[in-house]
């Protein structure tokens, strides 16, 4: 078991935050905002290829907090599963091995899950190196999802746990402070 905060489905607590999370923030951390603080079993890994990461330092984006605040366009719930832990500018450690990475590499997370992820042929974009623009977000063997941090199957950096897909995770030199890898995914 794992702690973890969890974003949910809950159209009253979605409406509650839209309609005073601007006014009043410190509301989002308690009552009104569809997150809550959960135990719950660690993300299992879904297939070859993938480790379990721990989280060092998490990040805190602009769309994890239009997702509190209720601005986050209900265009993209097809690209999120929920419930989703948040968290996708994450530094961690590796708690499996991957290609190249021993038990307890720390690594910066590329967030996207992109076609090799999600154990899919490389669509066009994926073929030509535009992984962020990849068109296969919402099939394959794990749950819908933009990217980790929205994915009920993959967990996120504002849990205990989450996992990875290999080509997701990028090895730290260890000159590099975790408060400034956390940054990476942001400035990438």
């Amino acid at each position: 078991m794992i702690n973890a905060l969890e974003v949910y489905r809950s159209l009253p607590r979605y409406v509650a935050a839209r309609a005073v999370g601007g006014k009043l923030p410190g509301l989002l951390a308690g009552p009104i905002t569809p997150l809550r603080l959960v135990h719950r079993d660690a993300p299992r890994v879904p297939g070859d290829g993938w480790v379990r990461v721990r989280p060092r330092l998490s990040g805190i984006c602009g769309s994890d907090l239009a997702t509190l605040h209720g601005h986050t366009s209900l265009y993209f719930t097809p690209l999120v599963s929920m419930p989703f832990v948040p968290g996708h500018e994450v530094v961690g450690e590796t708690l499996d091995e991957a290609p190249g990475m021993p038990v307890g590499t720390r690594v910066v997370l590329d967030p996207v899950l992109a076609c090799e992820a999600r154990g899919l042929e490389p669509c066009e974009a994926c073929r030509g190196g535009r992984r962020n623009r990849c068109d296969r977000v919402t099939v394959g063997h794990v749950y819908p999802g933009l990217q980790t941090g929205f994915c009920a199957d993959t967990g996120g950096g504002w849990g205990g746990q989450l996992v990875a897909h290999h080509s997701q995770l990028h090895a730290l030199p260890d000159s590099l402070p975790d408060e400034k890898a956390v940054l990476v995914e942001p400035l990438a």
